[in-house]
């Protein structure tokens, strides 16, 4: 009986381990990327899109925002082609009905209390006209009337 209580014990510290094993290059490299949606502060276009961060001081600027403690709410991103990074697609999650951009965040540069008006536009724009963007703005975004709204779940971007 003992024999058999210490096998069912062995078997079930094995299960949780394998079950807290990390799966992700990214949970092995330590590095944990938050995603948030990034959305207007008066409802204009009724468009938004995604921005992926990874680093810790940037993802509590992120949520300092949110809560409202932060000014500099202005994301500074370089776009590229594309509607993702294959772990994520880069969707309007608010007004279109989760239309998928062709269009993602290659590297967030900064948050902002003002860009350059040459960085000004808003998702739907932006899809428009993409490859002008791209040749003329080096592909910088720095939308003025947008800023992060809430953490989106992997999930919703899959």
């Amino acid at each position: 009986m003992r024999k058999r209580i210490l096998i069912i014990i062995v078997s079930f510290i094995v299960i949780l381990a394998q079950i807290n094993c990390k799966t992700s290059s990214e949970e092995d490299s330590g590095i944990s990327v938050i995603y948030y949606l990034i959305g207007e502060v008066s409802p204009n276009h009724m468009d938004s899109y995604i921005l992926p961060l990874s680093d810790p001081n940037d993802i509590t600027t992120a949520d300092n925002i949110i809560s409202g403690i932060s000014r500099n709410r202005i994301v500074v991103a370089t776009i590229g082609y594309g509607s993702g990074d294959g772990v994520y697609m880069n969707k309007d999650l608010t007004g279109s009905g989760n239309r998928i951009w062709s269009w993602h965040i290659l590297k967030f540069e900064n948050f902002a209390d003002v860009t350059a008006e040459i960085y000004d536009g808003w998702p739907g724009y932006l899809e428009d006209n993409l490859s002008n963007w791209l040749a003329t703005k080096s592909g910088i975004i720095g939308f003025w009337n947008y800023t992060v709204k809430r953490r989106v779940d992997i999930a919703e971007l899959q």
